[in-house]
C-alpha cells in the first residue's frame, strides 16, 4: 500500500503542472513533457533575473492566446535545471525556444519582448506565409487552380498594410496567401484603385474585397476568418474531419458531373449557398462519384438510389436527413429550414451486405428493409449483431438452426441485422453483447434478455413461444423436432 502511495506521489510530481497557462517543466518530468508534445514553446528564466521578471507577463499573455489555438507553452528554471538549458543551448536569460519534433529540433526567439512578437515569430517558423506572384498570368492561373486564396496588391515592400498582411499570413498554415507588387494590378483585375486585399473563392460569384482603407490587425483577422471557407466546397480530407470529427452541420450533394440533371442540382445548391449567411457555420459540400474519397463517404451514408442526392448531416454524421423533392430553390430552402429545426426526414444507413444468405429460413435486413419488417403484422425474431465481433459471427449458424426448427412448427419469421453496416430506426442499444427482439406487429416487441455472447437454445425457444402470437405444433410427426 505504501508503495502504491509513493508511486502515485511520484507520478503526480512528474506531471507538468500549469502556472498562468505555462507548464512547469523540470528535470524529472522533462522527458514525459517532450515525448507528449511534438511542438512547444519554452520560456527559460532564472529566479533572480530582473529582465526575466519583466518579460514573464508578456510570455504568460502569449501562452494564454496560444493555448486557445492548441499550442503548449512551458517554463523552465534554467538555474536549477541546467541539463534542460544545456539541451537547448541556452546560455543567457531570459530565452524563448521553439521546440519541434519532441525537442530534437529547436530555434531561439530573437525580437522585441512582447506577446505579439513572440506569437508572430512562432508562426513565422511554422508556416511559410505569403508568396509573391510576379505576372498577371501567374495571378490568373493561381485564381483558377485555388479553392480559396487571399491576394494583397501593394505598391512595394514598404507598404504598411502589406507588412501587417505578411506577418499575419504566418498564422494560418492551411490557407493560401499571395501578394503582388505589379503596377496598376487593380485595374488589370477589375478592382478600384484603393482596393488592396481580396479573397477569391472558387464557387462564389465574385471576389470579396477588404473594405477598410487602412489595414488594422483586428480587421484583418476578422476578414480572413469570415472568408476562410467558400460556401460550396469540394469534399476532401479536411472537410471529412470537420464533419465527422468536429461536429459541423453539413449539407452534402452527391453528383455525377457527366449528367445534366446533376449539374443543374449543383447550380441550384451553389446559388442558395451564396445567399446563405456565413455566421451559422453550415457547410455546403459537393462530392462527385469520381472523387477518390467517395467510397468512404458512401460507407458513412449508406446506399442511396442514384444521383443527384442531397443529405444533411449532424452530430458527427450520426444524424442523417435525406432530401426527397425536386431540385428547385424553393424545395432546397425548405429542406434547409427543416434540417436546422430537426424536422427533415431522417435517413438510415442501408448497406447491401456481401455475405450470402446462409439460411433460407433467415432474412438479412438492411436499413431500408428493416422498416417493412417492424411495421409488418407478422411475428419476427431479429438477431442484432456486430459484424466486427468474432463472437457475434460465431453465433449466426446456431441462430439459423433455431430458425429452421421454429419455422417448421410455426409461422414465426427470422432475420439478422448487422448494426455496423446499417442504421435501424428504433435500435440504439450497445452491441457489446448481441441483442434479440421479437416483433409482434405494429412495432411492438419483446426483448430477449441475456448477459453473455452465447445463445441459450432452450431459453430462446421458450421466449419465442411465450411472446409470439402464433401457435406452435410441437406434436408434428417425425423425430426431427426432439430438440424442441
Amino acid at each position: 500500500m505504501y508503495f502504491q502511495i509513493a508511486l502515485s506521489i511520484l507520478i503526480l510530481y512528474a506531471q507538468a503542472k500549469e502556472e498562468n497557462d505555462l507548464h512547469v517543466v523540470f528535470d524529472k518530468n522533462s522527458k514525459q513533457f517532450f515525448d507528449k508534445n511534438e511542438i512547444s514553446m519554452i520560456f527559460f528564466y532564472t529566479p533572480q533575473c530582473g529582465h526575466c521578471e519583466r518579460f514573464q507577463p508578456e510570455v504568460e499573455k502569449a501562452a494564454k492566446q496560444l493555448k486557445e489555438e492548441g499550442f503548449v507553452f512551458a517554463k523552465v528554471d534554467g538555474h536549477n535545471h541546467k541539463d534542460i538549458a544545456k539541451q537547448f543551448e541556452v546560455n543567457g536569460f531570459p530565452s524563448v525556444i521553439l521546440s519541434q519534433e519532441h525537442g530534437k529540433k529547436y530555434k531561439k526567439f530573437e525580437g522585441p519582448r512582447t506577446s505579439d512578437s513572440v506569437i508572430m515569430w512562432m508562426y513565422e517558423q511554422l508556416n511559410p506565409g505569403t508568396k509573391e506572384l510576379t505576372t498577371i498570368q501567374q495571378i490568373r492561373d493561381q485564381i483558377s487552380s485555388s479553392q480559396l486564396m487571399f491576394l494583397y496588391m501593394a505598391e512595394n515592400q514598404e507598404d504598411r498594410g502589406y507588412k501587417r498582411y505578411k506577418d499575419y499570413s504566418h498564422a494560418y498554415g492551411n490557407l493560401e496567401f499571395y501578394h503582388t507588387f505589379i503596377e496598376n494590378v487593380q485595374q488589370e483585375l477589375g478592382f478600384g484603385p484603393t482596393d488592396s486585399l481580396v479573397a477569391y473563392k472558387k464557387y462564389d460569384k465574385s471576389p470579396v474585397v477588404y473594405q477598410p482603407k487602412q489595414i488594422k490587425v483586428a480587421d484583418l483577422k476578422a476578414f480572413i476568418e469570415t472568408n476562410w471557407f467558400q460556401r460550396l466546397q469540394e469534399y476532401n480530407e479536411d472537410v471529412a474531419k470537420k464533419i465527422f470529427k468536429q461536429d459541423r452541420s453539413t449539407l452534402i450533394l452527391l453528383v455525377d458531373e457527366t449528367q445534366m440533371k446533376d449539374r443543374n442540382a449543383h447550380d441550384a445548391l451553389k446559388s442558395i449557398s451564396l445567399d446563405h449567411p456565413h455566421e451559422d457555420h453550415l457547410l455546403f459540400i459537393k462530392c462527385s462519384v469520381t472523387n477518390q474519397l467517395f467510397p468512404e463517404l458512401q460507407k458513412q451514408i449508406g446506399d442511396f438510389t442514384g444521383t443527384p442526392a442531397l443529405f444533411g448531416l449532424q452530430k458527427y454524421g450520426v444524424y442523417k436527413y435525406k432530401f426527397n423533392s425536386a431540385f428547385t430553390k424553393q424545395n432546397i430552402d425548405q429542406f434547409i429550414l427543416d434540417f436546422k429545426n430537426g424536422k427533415a426526414q431522417k435517413h438510415y444507413k442501408s448497406q447491401k451486405l456481401d455475405n450470402p444468405n446462409y439460411s433460407q429460413h433467415v432474412e438479412i435486413l438492411t436499413g431500408n428493409s428493416y422498416q417493412k419488417v417492424i411495421n409488418s403484422p407478422e411475428d419476427w425474431v431479429i438477431f442484432y449483431y456486430n459484424s466486427y465481433d468474432s463472437e457475434h459471427l460465431s453465433l449466426l449458424p446456431e441462430f439459423a438452426e433455431i430458425a429452421k426448427l421454429i419455422t417448421q412448427i410455426s409461422k414465426v419469421k427470422f432475420a439478422v441485422a448487422d448494426v455496423t453496416q446499417n442504421e435501424f430506426s428504433d435500435f440504439s442499444d450497445p452491441t457489446d453483447i448481441y441483442k434479440i427482439r421479437l416483433y409482434k406487429g405494429n412495432k411492438n416487441y419483446a426483448k430477449f434478455i441475456q448477459k453473455v455472447n452465447k445463445i441459450q437454445r432452450e431459453r430462446l425457444i421458450s421466449f419465442i413461444k411465450e411472446h409470439s402470437n402464433y401457435e406452435f405444433h410441437d406434436d408434428s410427426k417425425g423425430g426431427h423436432h426432439d430438440d424442441l
